[in-house]
């Protein structure tokens, strides 16, 4: 009943307030009062950090009792507090589903880019330090491992791919990894799944260089798989390498069934034909009572369209997945990134992260 309850809960505040939960909706209220609210997470403690290679980064984390778990595959939001604002990014689980159920700890493996705000803050975290995660979220873990399985992965894009191999128990069918990365230095978790493959005889793993392989021939490797109509297929990596692949095995004849994705970033829906190649329109921007008029380009989100001109709007993954950039159009039309969706032209929750302009807007942050 409870079950039941909860479903219809968040299709009602799905309904009200295009969001999951009513905290959400009125996240923004809430946060004038107390500013470190927020919705549905949970407390971890970093145990420890560990570079994996030359760019990611390792965080063991202990995580809360009340934490409900995840499934191989799954990502959470890591939430960090700088400089007095919260600020969250996603990142997949790359450790085995026991070592959680055995002693309340998962492992993060992140990408570390200098110039970024969230994890350039990552190495500065000190043992013992509390953060906070949500729940274990997404649909992308491996759904029938009674079947043949070919996982194709290039860069960050091995964690969550790692994290489905490494949780297996029970080999029922021949699985092969593909792990494309830039050298064995920026393999990540390279070496765990070596030691898998040598005592696993049903696991295959297959390592391409790509500064001495080009992406033709690291193709060619697994396309002998596409004949088999059994052959599952999981892909993780960066978009135009998702995008690439996945063409690449719908020209082989895989049905569209068989291909499962995981990416970093958003794939760009295509304009319309008769579009024209970038249009600027005048808008305007409400922040706390005060109206900034900028102009935003068909050629990028509003988000960043924002950000170049000197606002500040709260975001967190920048792909669409959090939620944190929601806020209220009052007028305008805007097109969804991923698909080409389009609004309405009236009152309406938008996301920044993934909302191109296609007319002038008036916009409240």
């Amino acid at each position: 009943m409870s079950a039941v309850f909860t479903r219809l809960w968040r299709g009602f505040c799905l309904m009200l307030g295009n969001q999951p939960s009513l905290s959400r909706y009125l996240l923004p209220v809430i946060q004038r009062f107390v500013p470190s609210f927020l919705p549905d997470v949970f407390r971890a403690r970093l145990l420890s950090h560990q570079w994996q290679c030359t760019d990611m980064l390792e965080l063991t984390l202990q995580v809360s009792r009340r934490w409900p778990g995840f499934i191989a595959g799954q990502h959470i939001h890591l939430t960090l507090n700088h400089n007095g604002r919260l600020i969250t990014r996603p990142f997949s689980i790359c450790s085995a589903t026991n070592e959680w159920q055995s002693m309340r700890r998962i492992r993060l493996c992140c990408r570390v880019d200098p110039r970024g705000e969230f994890t350039s803050l990552l190495g500065t975290l000190n043992i013992g330090d509390i953060v906070n995660i949500s729940a274990a979220q997404g649909d992308f873990y491996w759904q029938q491992p009674t079947k043949p399985t070919v996982f194709i992965a290039a860069g960050s894009g091995i964690t969550p791919i790692a994290a489905m191999l490494l949780s297996q128990r029970h080999w029922l069918a021949p699985v092969t990894l593909y792990y494309r990365a830039r050298g064995i230095e920026s393999a990540a978790l390279l070496q765990p799944l070596t030691r898998l493959a040598e005592r696993n005889p049903l696991f295959n793993l297959v390592f391409s260089d790509s500064r001495e392989q080009t992406a033709a021939l690291f193709s060619e490797q697994f396309r002998h798989h596409c004949s088999d109509n059994h052959t599952q297929y999981y892909l993780c990596g960066p978009a135009g390498f998702m995008q690439s692949i996945t063409a690449q095995l719908v020209q082989n004849a895989v049905q569209a069934e068989h291909i499962f994705r995981e990416q970093f970033g958003v794939d760009i829906a295509p304009a319309t034909p008769n579009a024209a190649a970038e249009t600027v329109f005048n808008s305007t921007l409400i922040s706390a009572g005060t109206a900034h008029n900028i102009s935003v380009s068909t050629s990028q989100s509003i988000l960043q369209s924002a950000e170049q001109q000197g606002l500040t709007p709260s975001f967190g993954c920048r792909m669409g997945v959090c939620f944190q950039c929601v806020c209220e159009k009052v007028s305008g039309q805007v097109r969804d990134i991923r698909n080409g969706t389009l609004s309405g032209h009236g009152r309406e929750q938008i996301q920044l992260c993934i909302s191109q302009p296609v007319s002038e807007l008036v916009i409240k942050l």
